[in-house]
């Protein structure tokens, strides 16, 4: 078994690495992999010069706000690795429940959002990558990356946004909430690991944004409208349009204004 195999749960193999600024935390996990990184290995820095979203939309990455990445090899077929952007979703949930004290104001928005109220505070960046290691083990890399707005947001955006510190949380930095970020994310790892994605897919449809409700999924050569039903056992959003249920694997969800009548 190579030692990088992901049965092994990430809290016996989780380590900290720790920069002041980086282009990006995503891009040094894949540097590090090519040079034989292990499996758990956790890069944060306090300032990204090069961030980046989902379709390589720029993240804005002053220092103040959290950025970092989970570096995990994966033995599970890709479309089942897809599931961690809901194990980080679910993580970074339940760090900013505990922060906020209002659980009832932290939402997820499908596929790598989270909000805080109608504001996007936080954003999940999944990439899947090979590599030969420096002892010719091969096998397929996935890297969970997160940023969380803790002092500051970008204006100009495509969704709303907020951090920590605009709606009056105070006592916090960037180190705190990532102590209490890796933990909630080991253990939701673990869980993932040993019993699957049907614990995951409840946790966060517990908490989606704007289910049941009509929604716009903008694709790049399409845009699909209806009713939003929740997410399947693979992850995907289940989309009512009548009598149709689409079942969707990408695309940006926008609102869509229902009538009062």
């Amino acid at each position: 078994m190579s030692k990088h195999s992901a049965s092994k749960p990430l809290i016996e193999d989780y380590h900290l690495l720790s920069y002041d600024v980086l282009d990006s935390t995503n891009e040094e996990a894949k540097r590090l992999a090519g040079g034989g990184a292990s499996h758990g290995a956790v890069i944060w820095a306090k300032r990204q010069t090069g961030g980046r979203g989902r379709m390589g939309r720029e993240w804005v990455s002053p220092e103040g706000n959290l950025y970092v990445s989970f570096l995990l090899h994966s033995d599970k077929p890709l479309e089942i690795s897809a599931q961690l952007a809901h194990v980080a979703a679910v993580a970074v949930a339940e760090t900013l429940e505990a922060i906020v004290g209002d659980a009832c104001e932290i939402h997820c928005k499908w596929p790598n959002d989270i909000l805080l109220g109608e504001k996007k505070i936080a954003g999940i960046l999944l990439e899947s990558f090979t590599t030969q290691d420096v002892i010719a083990t091969s096998g397929r890399w996935i890297v969970v990356g997160i940023g969380i707005n803790i002092e500051s947001f970008p204006d100009h955006v495509l969704f709303p946004a907020t951090a920590l510190r605009d709606v009056g949380v105070e006592l916090i930095s960037a180190k705190i909430v990532l102590s209490r970020l890796v933990y909630n994310f080991m253990q939701r790892y673990d869980h993932w690991i040993k019993k699957g994605f049907a614990d995951i897919r409840k946790s966060w449809s517990a908490r989606a944004y704007k289910l049941g409700h009509t929604i716009e999924i903008v694709q790049p050569k399409a845009t699909l409208q209806g009713v939003f039903e929740g997410i399947d056992a693979s992850g995907a959003l289940l989309l009512r349009d009548g009598g149709t249920l689409h079942t969707v694997t990408a695309g940006d969800v926008q609102l869509v204004a229902e009538s009062c009548s």
